[in-house]
């Protein structure tokens, strides 16, 4: 999964409080770019389905499908929940529920396509019968008021193989990994450093 379009990036405002050791001389520090950041609880609301293409291999059924597009918000919030109880504590909204502090993640899924396990089989290195997965996240800041993050995503199985890897479903059910892989790429953008790179494990200089 990847973030395609990224409309909203930074925080609220353009000013900041002025420095304490600066009272005297009025001083006043702006944000100068600064994204959000470290929030107190991220609250996540399910992703609006209701206009989404929604097709390919979902259900064993036609007649299923309903009840699969329904529960894939559900789903995808629980993923979310998982990966980004990383950065605070997380927990999803129940209907009528809303935060007072912190981040709500919220948005609506454009596409959900499961692909075709047969294509994935015959000539999925070329790309036949991959999955497509497409959504739009926004973050708001509760107490600010305000979005401070709104992106668009998408991705799926790609050029995988019939064997499948970790992150992909070979002739399984390729919308199951899209939704976690989408979850962890949220969390991955919303970190300033997920992986710890170039982290000291100590002080002393080489």
């Amino acid at each position: 999964m990847y973030v395609t379009k990224t409309d909203v990036a930074g925080s609220c405002g353009t000013g900041a409080a002025i420095d304490a050791k600066d009272v005297a001389s009025g001083v006043r520090y702006t944000t100068c770019g600064v994204g959000a950041h470290d929030p107190r609880a991220i609250y996540i609301r399910p992703f609006c389905i209701d206009t989404a293409v929604f097709q390919g291999d979902e259900a064993p059924s036609d007649g299923e499908m309903p009840i699969r597009k329904a529960l894939t918000p559900v789903e995808f919030a629980q993923d979310l929940k998982e990966e980004l109880e990383r950065m605070a504590p997380t927990r999803i909204l129940k209907p009528g529920e809303s935060a007072r502090v912190g981040w709500v993640v919220d948005g609506n899924f454009t596409a959900v396509d499961g692909g075709s396990p047969v294509g994935r089989f015959f000539f999925g290195n070329f790309g036949v019968g991959r999955s497509f997965l497409a959504l739009h996240v926004k973050v708001t800041d509760v107490e600010k008021g305000c979005v401070v993050y709104e992106f668009d995503m998408a991705g799926g199985s790609g050029y995988q193989g019939k064997l499948g890897t970790l992150r992909a479903s070979g002739l399984g059910k390729a919308t199951h990994f899209d939704l976690r892989n989408a979850a962890e790429r949220v969390y991955l953008a919303l970190s300033a450093n997920p992986y710890r790179y170039a982290s000291r494990s100590s002080t002393v200089s080489q």
